[in-house]
């Protein structure tokens, strides 16, 4: 959640990162793309720290990093995103509702 609202605060910050494989396949300028990521980042984020479809949504933020992790390669940012990559996808499968809960 804090990334995607750095993205949607402050988005001309984050636009040196903006991969070119992704200005080219969506047509948009990349201070566009960052706004939609931040919103589809915080939006998600939301809806998994509320318990809404955890498991979608766990899987979604899931492969969402896969292509950042990528993207990154080996450095510290990437396998710092890989774990997280990891931890999503390990939520996704091991999540189960506690019915007694309020």
């Amino acid at each position: 959640m804090w990334f995607g609202f750095s993205q949607l605060i402050d988005s001309l910050r984050w636009v040196a990162i903006v991969p070119e494989w992704a200005v080219n396949l969506l047509h948009l300028p990349p201070a566009m793309i960052v706004m939609a990521n931040g919103l589809f980042e915080v939006v998600l984020a939301g809806i998994l720290a509320m318990g809404f479809f955890v498991r979608v949504t766990s899987c979604v933020l899931g492969l969402h990093l896969i292509l950042i992790a990528f993207d990154f390669g080996f450095t510290a940012t990437g396998i710092r995103d890989i774990g997280l990559v990891v931890s999503a996808f390990a939520l996704s499968l091991m999540y189960t509702k506690d019915e007694t809960a309020i």
